[in-house]
């Protein structure tokens, strides 16, 4: 089981600026670090204050040249977005970089306002994304390149940095990248969101019945789950994460829709139909204390057998000092308590 710290890196209200939410970033991942986290995710977003971060592979190399023993990588590249020769390039760069400590996640993409700005098809998003799949791979293992298909034409090319091929990691998949992901090892990803363990099981039957459509024979298929926590005993702390939770969810959602409602970049908190309160939110998700959210995931952990935990805590709003400081409390007495019941687990 592994645990990684994700960054998607958003602008949490107008006052705050980019830079700081960099320098928060770039702190958190060395924290985490020191923390005996495993890995850190960025991810990559476009055109809004979901996020800041436009490029994870650039934000990965910064953040590898501060730390040692951490692997980083992005969650993920939204590869149709990108041409693939320059991502195998990059990826092998960073690979370089990293000191061999790169995980790579995939993605098709969903967001149709940065297809449109992009001049991508997103009803084609699938389909590019396994051909670029195929050039990152070929890439990756033999060091060129030469590709004849229906969204890419590439003449035999060498590359100059090919690296290994990392650890992958896709998400949005259709049953048909689901099946390649276990025929290539690569990890699922599915994003729990505000959902408790028991509502999630049908986004791990998905991933799982494709994944052993490609092959798969074992016990429990690879899987890496996101989960939004916070951790602190402050009862007013707890609501405004609570808040920024629900907040965040209104985005998240808002940005499937054709054209986002935003001011500029900043998107508009439009409430939806049967969202949770904030009350609801203070009683039944991962925030508050270390006992309440190792109990959840915990839970969590039992229900959907994940191999792989993504949790991302930047969407409380509050002062750097105060997101460190929960950050603190999850790697010194949350992450322990999990650990030590995984181990337990197994030995059983």
């Amino acid at each position: 089981m592994e645990f990684a710290l994700f960054n998607l890196m958003s602008l949490n209200h107008a006052e705050e600026t980019p830079g700081q939410v960099v320098a928060l970033t770039v702190a958190a991942v060395q924290q985490a670090e020191a923390l005996g986290f495993d890995a850190t995710w960025f991810a990559e977003h476009h055109f809004t204050n979901a996020s800041v971060c436009a490029s994870p592979l650039m934000m990965a190399a910064h953040c590898a040249a501060v730390t040692k023993r951490i692997r980083l990588g992005p969650a993920v590249v939204v590869l149709p977005l990108h041409h693939p020769l320059r991502v195998v390039q990059e990826v092998g760069m960073l690979d370089l970089l990293s000191g061999g400590r790169l995980n790579l996640g995939i993605g098709t993409g969903h967001q149709p306002h940065e297809f449109r700005s992009f001049g991508v098809d997103l009803a084609a998003r699938a389909e590019i994304l396994n051909e670029g799949w195929d050039i990152l791979e070929q890439g990756l293992r033999t060091g060129s390149v030469e590709h004849a298909g229906t969204h890419y034409q590439i003449p035999a090319t060498p590359i100059c940095i090919p690296g290994a091929v990392p650890p992958l990691y896709l998400a949005g998949g259709s049953p048909e990248l689901l099946a390649r992901a276990a025929r290539s090892g690569a990890t699922p990803l599915i994003s729990q969101g505000l959902r408790e363990a028991e509502a999630a099981l049908p986004l791990k039957a998905k991933a799982e019945a494709g994944y052993r459509a490609g092959g798969f024979t074992g016990r429990n298929i690879p899987l890496g789950i996101q989960r939004y926590i916070f951790v602190t005993d402050d009862p007013a702390e707890q609501r405004q994460a609570a808040e920024g939770l629900l907040k965040l969810a209104r985005s998240t959602l808002s940005l499937r829709d054709e054209t986002p409602l935003r001011d500029g970049v900043m998107m508009r908190s439009v409430p939806y139909q049967g969202e949770p309160s904030v009350d609801w939110l203070l009683e039944r998700a991962p925030i508050g204390s270390a006992e309440k959210v190792a109990r959840i995931l915990a839970h969590d952990m039992r229900v959907l057998r994940p191999s792989h935990m993504s949790l991302y805590m930047g969407f409380s709003g509050l002062p750097s000092g105060s997101a460190l400081a929960a950050l603190e409390r999850l790697g010194r007495d949350v992450l322990p308590q999990l650990r030590k019941g995984e181990t337990l687990a197994l030995a059983s």
